[in-house]
């Protein structure tokens, strides 16, 4: 009887023990199945089946959190206000292999872009100049991997990163495979169109003249965004390979409110510049990269229709869009003209002279020298009949330089300079002292002048005349008067 009184109590706590092992794992089941992810989507949507008492869930870490939680929009938002989040991403485009090798770069903030040439070793391009990331060389494992990162390649062989400034060309063979790569970086920066912030403010037309990778873009970019936000103009960015704008139906940050309008095709971009004015009442265009006669057209046929044009085009200085038969609408045409024989004699010239055939499409020119230093020629029709009759054009040179300080901001200093002799002078190069520029870009902004002169006058005190945004007739009125009052 005993024995069989153990026997039952045995199998009675086997029993309690398997049930409550069953019941362990029935909760913990519940707890696993309370969130599921449904087909086709990145997030966890939570289970209607209630979850007993779930045991503490141990958070993973910050660079291994999912998209979806607290951690990750807290970074990925401070790493976008610290520029870090585009960089981030264009970094993902580079293989493992080299991504590691350029993340050990001393300059890798300053990155410019990044060649990757089938069967060569891949280059990264910065300020400094160039750097091998890798002795091995770029295998099609490589290009295949930054082109599964990357948007379609379009007909001109272009394509970006979604939401990024980024660019991404491909060069193909024969048989229409990719065996290259330019990766280019691109950035959004704050305060790069201070150095014509006058010409911007002024209402007129601007062309934007420089070689590849002078920061003509960049340019542009910020004159959209200080147009569209601090001005409240009306801008339409017509963005033929979302360079300006970025990758992606919504708009980068970086042209603040101003419109974009993406070109389906590149040969489509002239008549989609005039679909802009004609269906959405704009009044600012943007247009970047001008290369084709009905692009140069549809730009002259813009600017006649009151509409401000901020265009840029390919070249070295304005000589070379003069030169340039596609191009040569820009500057008003140019054409042969025969003089009679008193004419030539009386201009001192030959019978047959070259002349501007009618006004230009832009009221001004800003040659980019380089990404510190630009030249402004103010009046364009002035500078091209200047240069078709053999003399030389008066232009301003203006050089920004931006010192590093304590703070993460920088701080630009402008110094403007005029290119030609003037009819008053002095003895030794005169700094005509420093002016606080009144946009509310930073108050430590500092602007000088300098001018060259030859003839010389005494006098007992040094005469600072300090000018800003003066009409070059009035600045020459009051430097006689001051001078003939002095003497």
């Amino acid at each position: 009887m005993l024995k069989a009184l153990s026997s039952t109590s045995s199998h009675l706590s086997n029993a309690s023990s398997s049930f409550s092992y069953l019941q362990t794992q029935t909760s913990s089941l519940l707890v696993c199945s309370s969130f599921h992810r449904l087909p086709g989507s990145r997030k966890a949507v939570a289970s209607p089946i209630p979850a007993p008492s779930a045991p503490s869930i141990r958070r993973p870490d910050g660079d291994r959190c999912f998209p979806w939680s607290t951690s990750y929009s807290v970074s990925t938002s401070k790493s976008r206000r610290d520029g870090t989040g585009e960089l981030q991403l264009f970094l993902e485009v580079v293989p493992p292999r080299l991504r590691r090798e350029l993340a050990r770069h001393g300059e890798i903030r300053e990155l410019i872009e990044v060649v990757m040439d089938l069967g060569r070793k891949p280059i990264a391009r910065f300020p400094s100049g160039d750097w091998i990331i890798s002795e091995q060389p770029v295998a099609l494992d490589d290009l295949r991997h930054a082109v599964s990162k990357v948007g379609d390649f379009a007909d001109d062989n272009r394509s970006g990163i979604n939401h990024s400034l980024h660019r991404i060309s491909a060069i193909r063979n024969r048989k229409m495979h990719i065996i290259g790569l330019t990766c280019r970086v691109g950035r959004a920066i704050s305060g790069s169109a201070e150095t014509i912030r006058d010409l911007v403010e002024g209402g007129g037309s601007i062309l934007v003249i420089g070689p590849p990778g002078v920061g003509k873009t960049t340019l542009i970019r910020e004159i959209a965004r200080v147009l569209a936000d601090e001005h409240m103009k009306r801008v339409v960015v017509v963005d033929t390979s979302n360079e300006i704008g970025g990758d992606g139906d919504v708009p980068h940050s970086g042209i603040g409110r101003a419109r974009r309008m993406q070109v389906p095709n590149v040969n489509m971009q002239h008549s989609v510049m005039i679909e802009a004015v004609e269906n959405h009442m704009p009044e600012v265009i943007i247009i970047d990269e001008i290369g084709t006669e009905l692009e140069a057209m549809a730009a002259s046929t813009i600017a006649q229709r009151g509409v401000q044009l901020v265009g840029t085009a390919h070249g070295v200085t304005i000589e070379s869009i003069i030169k340039n038969p596609c191009l040569q609408t820009l500057v008003g045409g140019i054409e042969s003209v025969t003089l009679g024989d008193d004419e030539a004699r009386k201009r001192k010239v030959q019978k047959t002279i070259l002349e501007r055939k009618g006004p230009p499409t832009f009221t001004c020119a800003v040659e980019m020298i380089s990404k510190t230093e630009c030249r402004v020629h103010h009046k364009l029709e002035a500078t091209v009949d200047a240069i078709l009759a053999g003399k030389s054009p008066l232009f301003e040179v203006r050089k920004v330089d931006f010192k590093s300080s304590n703070s993460t901001n920088s701080v630009p200093i402008l110094e403007k300079s005029h290119e030609q002799e003037s009819s008053i002078s002095c003895t030794n190069d005169v700094n005509t002292g420093t002016v606080p520029h009144q946009d509310n870009y930073d108050s430590t902004a500092i602007y000088t002048k300098k001018g060259k002169n030859k003839a010389s006058f005494s006098r007992r005190s040094p005469v600072h005349v300090y000018s800003y945004q003066a009409l070059r007739e009035f600045m020459t009125t009051t430097i006689l008067f001051l001078f003939s009052f002095w003497t």
